[in-house]
């Protein structure tokens, strides 16, 4: 299994302009004028982004030939044909960055999907939220049609890749959509990027909507029209960038801390990713740079809730306001170097956050981490639960706000906000400069969408048949496929087989975390991805582990997992 270095991933920071006659990289803080830089620079940037065009250039490429093929193969098929549900679950296997695949009649109202439908989404209700027309069909040819970034019935957001249906006499009569997670899309490249280089990559429509950012809470914001960014040479800059297809900017903007401010330095250039659209792609050098290795953490997971429970005390026995003062007062009781107390209401609003105090406020239900874990997600459904532990990757504070591994323990206050606090495991490969490289989170996603795809087509008992088998077609060297029902029995385990037949609900790691509880909720919540403590054979010596999962069905769940080692 390949691993790489990089100089560690910040979750912080908008990339905007203020513009430059050739820009280069200002480290110093405060910085109020922008300084020149060296054409050396402007190239080594370049030569950064060159390949990233190139790769998504392939990737929507191949992404668009396949949904085009699939529209192809279902004109003239009945919506009540399995071959309908197979060539969806296929195409959604195939595209590993997508969110879902789905039809729609000429009204753009849903008639069939690979997701499991909601209240959001109903089969014969829920329309489209992008609507072309058969026109627009014809004006693209041969070629699909690339949505702007919006909100997706599924409640995610992102774009749409959709082509046209035919019936069996040639009439148009509907449309093949696919909903790409722009997030999963550019990470694993924006993680290479600072690997090779030490840079970053944002990512923007035509019209100014950002599509892809480092910090997951920008995406889908307008630059032009966001209030953030309503300073006129951020405004001046920006329009540059989306004007010109190719050049280079440098712009003023607020550091990790969102206080300060520093000089950006930017190059870009445009991928045509369909029928319909444009993309800047801009690689930027304002990589967070971890300052050291050598700073370790004394406390243990016990004094980590310690902590927790002490301010929980303080939020019980004051107001809400009170405490959320002493919460963010960085000189307070309640912050000690890495480890202080952070606040969030139920649904993501920032309540405390000492070392970022200009994200107060903010909505950060939908941040991700470099791999795709929901963050929020993951420690809002802790707090439901009572409180627990929950791992991700999140910028410390003592490293230049590097993104590092931390465990957190969070507590609810009440129904309504939470509290927590973490310590930065520097033991795990993640906190030392490596990552997961976007090939191999690729295969995760793939191996585990093909066994959804084999439950269809072969059924259950054979896919559980095939993660026992260490020779079977589905297995992918590096990772570990499993299966478990809803009430935490244990079909199937690649790395532990003599596991299989056994409840494991009652299984429960070093951080007091039944991982069977985890992943059925997580695969009831729809799926998605985790980070937990696994004990690996033949020791049973307990390493962290990234876990992708998918329901099967409503009783039985698939997963894999790759060791962070």
């Amino acid at each position: 299994m390949t691993r790489h270095v990089i100089s560690g991933v910040s979750i912080i920071a908008l990339l905007l302009f203020c513009i430059c006659t050739s820009g280069c990289v200002i480290s110093a803080q405060n910085t109020t004028e922008l300084q020149p830089v060296s054409a050396e620079h402007i190239s080594e940037m370049d030569a950064a982004l060159y390949p990233l065009t190139h790769l998504i250039t392939k990737e929507m490429e191949q992404a668009c030939c396949l949904v085009w093929k699939t529209a192809r193969d279902l004109d003239g098929v009945p919506i009540d044909d399995p071959k309908v549900e197979l060539a969806l679950l296929k195409l959604r296997r195939d595209i590993p960055f997508s969110f879902e695949a789905g039809l729609f009649d000429t009204n753009n109202t849903l008639i069939a999907s690979t997701e499991d439908l909601s209240q959001t989404m109903e089969i014969g209700v829920s329309k489209a939220t992008t609507h072309y027309t058969k026109e627009d069909y014809q004006a693209a040819g041969s070629q699909c049609i690339i949505s702007g970034y919006s909100r997706l019935l599924n409640n995610e957001s992102g774009i749409v890749i959709t082509a046209p249906l035919y019936d069996a006499e040639g009439t148009f009569n509907g449309t093949l959509r696919v909903g790409i997670n722009t997030w999963a899309l550019f990470a694993g490249l924006n993680e290479y990027v600072r690997h090779i280089y030490g840079y970053t990559l944002w990512v923007a429509q035509n019209d100014g909507i950002v599509i892809y950012d480092k910090d997951s809470q920008e995406i889908g914001k307008n630059i032009f029209t966001d209030s953030l960014y309503q300073s006129d040479t951020l405004q001046n800059a920006a329009k540059i960038i989306i004007d010109s297809s190719s050049g280079n900017v440098s712009y003023l903007f607020y550091d990790s801390t969102w206080v300060d401010m520093i000089q950006i330095n930017a190059v870009w250039d445009t991928v045509y990713p369909g029928y319909g659209m444009e993309w800047r792609m801009v690689v930027t050098d304002n990589a967070e740079v971890k300052t050291t290795n050598e700073t370790k953490t004394n406390l243990t997971i016990e004094d980590l809730k310690s902590f927790v429970e002490k301010a929980y005390v303080y939020a019980q026995t004051h107001t809400k306001e009170e405490a959320l003062n002493a919460f963010n007062d960085q000189e307070g009781e309640f912050v000690n170097g890495e480890q202080y107390i952070f606040a969030y209401s139920m649904d993501g609003e920032v309540l405390a956050l000492p070392y970022q105090p200009g994200l107060i406020g903010e909505d950060r239900f939908f941040m991700e981490d470099p791999n795709g874990v929901k963050v929020l997600h993951r420690v809002i459904a802790r707090a439901k639960q009572g409180g627990g532990y929950v791992c991700y990757l999140y910028p410390n504070p003592d490293h230049d706000f590097a993104q590092e591994f931390k465990l957190s323990y969070v507590m609810p206050v009440d129904d309504t906000w939470l509290i927590g606090s973490g310590i930065y495991i520097q033991e795990n490969p993640l906190s030392q400069d490596q990552y997961i490289s976007w090939t191999e989170h690729e295969d995760l996603t793939y191996q585990v969408r093909n066994m959804q795809y084999l439950a269809k087509t072969e059924g259950i008992e054979s896919v559980i048949e095939m993660i026992k088998d260490p020779n079977s077609e589905l297995q992918i060297e590096g990772l570990y496929p499993f299966a478990v029902t809803e009430n935490g029995i244990d079909l199937a385990d690649a790395m532990n087989p003599e596991m299989a037949g056994t409840n494991q609900l009652g299984m429960i790691n070093s951080l007091g975390m039944s991982i069977a509880r985890e992943v059925i909720s997580l695969a009831q919540a729809g799926g998605g991805w985790m980070y937990c403590l696994w004990g690996i054979p033949p020791s049973n010596e307990e390493q962290y582990v990234l876990i992708y999962v998918e329901p099967a069905n409503a009783s039985v769940y698939l997963g894999s997992l790759i060791i962070l080692e």
